[in-house]
């Protein structure tokens, strides 16, 4: 059993040692390539950004202004988008939701650019609320779960990236006080079953498996009542707040995040041991070039006050 751990520990001490400057390294020609970035934003004008990818050692990509950046709206031809300057291209159509925007880009010398994304809705929370003692982390301590209702189409494929902010306040009777602050982004010991189903902790999910007009996501959060100052003895209240956000993106901000959740959970071990990188492919929906076309709706739920 020995035999295999002490060749392997040879491969690494190896492959770690495999490693030189090498000064007269000479860069490959890298051609550059015709990209176009928006995030269209429901009740706002569309625009985009076309540009030049370049080099890894260039600091800014290079801007495209002589474009021709032509709109469409559920496949009509809508307007001609005008330069803004730096590449960025604006019109005076205003996003709505449920159309689908589409973008076809001729620049001198390339293939025509096209993409296409549509306008989610704005998602409907009704209801939010804080489960007490949900699980607990990874110190042993108490944590909460915040419950965030929604409406739920089942008929219609939807998106949604949620983000909660808490600000906690203790007050013990022997004089302690604590404040505890926190950005949730992600569900730990996740069981929310559309958290489960995505595979991943992040808060980035669609309505795949829901079946119903409503659904209840559980977020247990990180949020605890430990580390306070002063003499945390005795009784204590609790005020504060939670606000609850949840945005409707669509199909290609979906895909394109859970691309980059991916690059972001690379295995470190593998990284800080062979110094070997997974190649990763960020997603892209621009045809002939790079880039992401993609719309977000925007929306905010009141503030849930927490009295004492």
């Amino acid at each position: 059993m020995k035999k295999p751990i002490i060749l392997f520990l040879f491969a690494v001490l190896s492959l770690s040692g495999c490693r030189k400057l090498v000064s007269d390294y000479e860069r490959p020609d890298f051609d550059p390539r015709p990209t176009l970035n928006a995030v269209l934003q429901k009740d706002q004008p569309v625009w985009t950004q076309v540009s030049f990818a370049r080099c890894l050692d260039s600091v800014h990509p290079a801007p495209c202004i002589d474009a021709e950046v032509l709109l469409y709206v559920d496949g009509q031809f809508k307007e001609k988008l005008q330069h803004d300057g730096d590449g960025l291209y604006m019109g005076e159509t205003t996003a709505e939701a449920l159309h689908e925007y589409a973008c076809k880009v001729i620049i001198p010398g390339y293939d025509t650019l096209f993409a296409q994304t549509e306008m989610p809705e704005t998602p409907v929370v009704t209801h939010v609320e804080i489960m007490e003692n949900a699980t607990i982390n990874d110190e042993g301590n108490p944590c909460a779960a915040v419950l965030v209702t929604f409406n739920n189409d089942p008929n219609r494929k939807a998106y949604y990236k949620a983000h909660i902010e808490a600000l906690f306040k203790y007050y013990y009777d022997a004089g302690g006080f604590g404040m505890i602050s926190s950005n949730v982004d992600y569900s730990i010991n996740t069981d929310d079953p559309v958290l489960l189903n995505e595979g991943s902790s992040q808060l980035l999910f669609s309505n795949e498996i829901i079946r119903d007009t409503a659904y209840t996501l559980k977020v247990n959060t990180s949020i605890n009542g430990y580390g306070f100052s002063g003499h945390a003895t005795g009784a204590y209240t609790r005020s504060g707040y939670v606000v609850v956000g949840m945005h409707g993106v669509s199909e290609s901000a979906y895909r394109y995040m859970k691309s980059q959740d991916a690059y972001d959970e690379l295995d470190a071990y593998t990284n800080l041991f062979l110094g070997v990188i997974t190649p990763i492919n960020l997603y892209s929906n621009v045809e002939n070039g790079l880039g992401l076309f993609a719309a977000i709706a925007p929306m905010t739920c009141d503030t849930i006050f927490l009295e004492d």
